[in-house]
């Protein structure tokens, strides 16, 4: 369980510092196997710290990682008092 939470981790920190990778070239850069990346991708996503954007330019698809901003993770509620807060 510990190995997985470590990919994750591995994976969240490169794709947020060098954000437009592929599956394949984040599994390259990090000397990984492509269903390690994939596993911790759909997990970071379903977590909501990821998102997938699709490069439909080339005649093969890439679908390509980006975290999400830091101002999208914060619940709704707190985004209001901290709203309030700055107007003051």
């Amino acid at each position: 369980m510990a190995r997985e939470s470590e990919t994750e981790d591995i994976v969240y920190n490169f794709v947020c510092s060098k954000p437009g990778m592929s599956t394949y070239e984040l599994s390259k850069k990090l000397n990984m196997t492509g269903g390690r990346v994939r596993h911790a991708l759909a997990r970071l996503e379903e977590k909501g710290l990821i998102k997938f954007k699709f490069d439909r330019h080339n005649p093969r698809i890439r679908k390509l990682t980006f975290p999400v901003d830091n101002w999208s993770l914060i619940p709704r509620g707190l985004k209001k008092e901290l709203k309030k807060l700055i107007k003051k």
